[in-house]
């Protein structure tokens, strides 16, 4: 089995029905509000982690437009281009309450189905290049993928990180450990999880 063979297994196990299931038990309301202070909303965590795939497999690891770039941003009705992190209370309550549900469902699934294009086009060898650190800068900085006061975020992902690395980071570890947490959140709301 090749490295891209394993990633795909557990990639389309883990993004297959992740949204649907958490948007399918869940109430807007739920949804969009946090269950607990300290949690953060399905919504938030859904649009972060679609985020963060977004410009870590387009930009960073295949050097093409984000999916945000075909009318996303517009259809989502959030007003930004960054991945969220370093976000305030408010702002994530805020993000939450306007985010338009149906079009993140739609963004979700359109980010996933790129990702599944990219995974089709590498091999395992093609993994090992660095992603040009001066990129992530750029993508990061004039393309607004990170907002101020997050820079940590940039230098963290501009550390001579490889394209393997990128792949199994942003579609896959971090989408893991925010599937978790939305599913916590969904928890504490009383739905159930598979």
């Amino acid at each position: 089995m090749d490295a891209i063979d394993f990633v795909r297994l557990r990639y389309e196990n883990l993004h297959g029905g992740l949204i649907d299931d958490l948007l399918g038990k869940l109430s807007e309301a739920q949804v969009r509000g946090r269950p607990h202070p300290g949690v953060n909303t399905v919504a938030w965590l859904l649009w972060h982690s679609a985020r963060v795939e977004d410009v870590g497999v387009n930009r960073f690891v295949l050097d093409q437009p984000q999916v945000l770039e075909d009318g996303w941003l517009e259809r989502l009705d959030v007003g930004r281009r960054d991945v969220g992190t370093g976000m305030r209370d408010a702002e994530v309550d805020e993000l939450s309450a306007r985010i338009a549900l149906p079009a993140l469902r739609g963004y979700w699934q359109a980010v996933t189905a790129r990702t599944l294009a990219a995974l089709e086009t590498l091999r395992g060898s093609d993994l090992e290049a660095l992603v040009p650190a001066e990129r992530v800068r750029r993508v990061a900085t004039a393309e607004g993928a990170v907002a101020p006061g997050a820079e940590w975020l940039t230098e963290f992902w501009a550390g001579g990180r490889s394209r393997g690395w990128m792949l199994a980071q942003t579609p896959f570890l971090h989408v893991y450990g925010h599937s978790f947490e939305a599913r916590v959140a969904a928890g504490l709301w009383g739905a159930r999880s598979p």
